[in-house]
């Protein structure tokens, strides 16, 4: 009789083991899974502000595009966030938990480190994820970089109430480019305009212990692509209400095409 029982419980072990899910299973999804332990590099961002082909060096100084159309810049800073690298494979590497806060000084920041190997591809969005913009201000990781007041929609930091872009200046909105400058506002945020831009393909290597620069211009004139700069409401979008409006996602929609390889 003890031995039928003993049996009995055996069968039901086996069973029971059959039917786990193997624990590689459950990481075949996670594409950062296997690279905590391998040799890894550093992925520099060299970010040049321009207008067309003129690199910005100042504030409140004109620089022409290629028609003519003179534009300058008060202010001209973003957010970048999710930073991805696409193997040879195709397949993806999303830098863990950086974010970069790009302002006209500065132009090197740290994507992060990165697995050494071959890429093809580098992508990323301007703005923070639905997460991220809830929170407020504070000390932690995700949230520090939300204290620049500049990049609030408000007087205060509100959840929700972001500027992931935030460009100001003037601008020649004259058809015969005439010269008469007038002062725009354009402050993108809310959670349906945070923007993916992918970058043309571009073969990259990661070395050990080395680091590796993606050097590229934001050209800011881009924003006025399609835009009618005679009408005066063309040129302010101030607060989340107005980035509600046709002329935002005019707006949104042209913020890709203002990342180019240098």
């Amino acid at each position: 009789m003890k031995k039928s029982i003993a049996l009995i419980f055996l069968g039901v072990a086996m069973l029971l083991g059959s039917c786990k899910k193997p624990k590689a299973d459950d990481d075949q999804n996670n594409n950062n899974s296997n690279n905590n332990n391998v040799p890894k590099g550093t992925l520099l961002f060299h970010l040049h502000t321009y207008i067309d082909e003129n690199e910005v060096d100042l504030y409140n100084a004109i620089y022409s595009n290629d028609e003519g159309r003179g534009i300058s810049l008060s202010l001209a800073q973003l957010y970048i966030s999710e930073i991805e690298l696409v193997k040879l494979d195709g397949s993806i590497y999303t830098i863990p938990y950086n974010k970069i806060f790009k302002v006209l000084e500065a132009e090197t920041f740290s994507a992060g480190d990165v697995p050494i190997g071959n890429y093809k591809g580098l992508r990323f969005k301007v703005g923070f994820n639905s997460a991220t913009n809830a929170l407020q201000p504070s000390e932690s990781a995700d949230s520090s970089m939300l204290k620049h007041n500049e990049m609030w929609m408000g007087n205060t930091a509100q959840p929700d109430g972001y500027a992931f872009l935030n460009v100001q200046g003037s601008i020649d909105t004259t058809s015969d480019l005439s010269g008469t400058m007038v002062p725009f506002v354009y402050k993108i945020g809310g959670n349906a305009n945070y923007k993916q831009v992918i970058m043309p393909e571009q073969n990259f290597s990661i070395m050990e212990d080395q680091s590796e620069y993606a050097h590229i211009k934001i050209k800011y004139n881009k924003l006025f692509n399609g835009i009618k700069l005679n009408d005066i409401n063309n040129l302010l979008v101030q607060n989340l209400s107005d980035n509600n409006s046709a002329l935002a996602q005019k707006i949104v929609a042209n913020i890709p095409a203002m990342f180019i390889y240098e």
